[in-house]
């Protein structure tokens, strides 16, 4: 897991290099700040480079990722903007070619990948070989849990603490509060939008266990019908009713548990079951 390199900033001047000739350098009037929309459009279109470089090096042999059961290759990188995870089979002569693609990568883009934010993550290998490798890549020796696009990711089942802070952070946008400031309505409103935006990443790639589902659910419960602490209120209808659709007697507010699982069903529709390819 790594950086492979930033846009550059306005400002300095910067040169055309085309058929392995440099233009002279001049100054630039505009250019993408960190933070710009387009800045992760602009790196992407370089980096695509560097992902094909992968793909051609895994097609001659030189290197192979994980699963090549399911892909041609193995899966060698997952990307989004400049946040990429690169895979490896443990061979330390495929790790040297990688090493050189990354070398030859930095040449041929004139982009610095920056190995200190670089993280390298082993399954099943001693201290000795993550030793071996972590002088190759010049990076740190990390361990899972990770945090990968806000979401953390293990090899194992995540534990309770993994998920605290994720189920805090969707519970606090429905303190109680708010409920007080807010209508019916407006607490319907405000259930489903939160539904609608916050969680529904996450529900997509992590199977919640039981006990966040019904902790996030009494929250939501609690919100919905004004039962703060220390003021216990009756709550006029159960949540397994409320969650049904509208047509059946219900407010319309998703099922998470339902919602969840058909998040999670979606990837084997997309790729086992469609035409798409990973």
């Amino acid at each position: 897991m790594g950086n492979l390199g930033e846009p550059f900033n306005q400002g300095g001047s910067v040169c055309v290099r085309i058929n392995d000739n440099n233009s002279g350098y001049f100054g630039v009037g505009k250019g993408l700040r960190q933070g710009d929309p387009l800045s992760p459009l602009l790196f992407n279109l370089v980096v695509d480079v560097f992902t094909r470089m992968l793909m051609k090096a895994a097609r001659f042999n030189l290197i192979e990722g994980l699963l090549p059961e399911v892909l041609e290759g193995g899966i060698i990188s997952l990307q989004y903007a400049d946040d990429t995870l690169l895979f490896l089979k443990n061979d330390i002569q495929q790790a040297r070619h990688f090493k050189f693609l990354l070398v030859c990568f930095e040449h041929l883009s004139g982009m610095k990948i920056n190995y200190h934010k670089s993280d390298l993550m082993t399954l099943n290998l001693d201290e000795d070989e993550q030793n071996a490798l972590a002088r190759l890549f010049c990076c740190n020796i990390s361990t899972f849990p990770i945090k990968y696009l806000g979401v953390p990711l293990h090899y194992s089942k995540l534990k309770r603490e993994h998920i605290q802070p994720v189920i805090d952070k969707m519970i606090k946008r429905i303190a109680g509060w708010k409920g007080r400031l807010l209508s019916s309505a407006g607490k319907l409103t405000l259930l489903k939008s939160c539904l609608a935006s916050i969680p529904v990443y996450l529900l997509s790639v992590i199977k919640f266990p039981k006990w966040a589902i019904e902790h996030i659910n009494s929250q939501m419960a609690n919100f919905l019908w004004h039962d703060a602490e220390g003021n216990y209120k009756y709550h006029l209808s159960n949540w397994q009713s409320l969650a049904q659709k509208k047509e059946h007697g219900g407010w319309g507010i998703p099922d998470m548990s339902n919602m969840n699982l058909c998040l999670l069903a979606s990837w084997i529709n997309r790729y086992h079951l469609g035409d798409n390819m990973i």
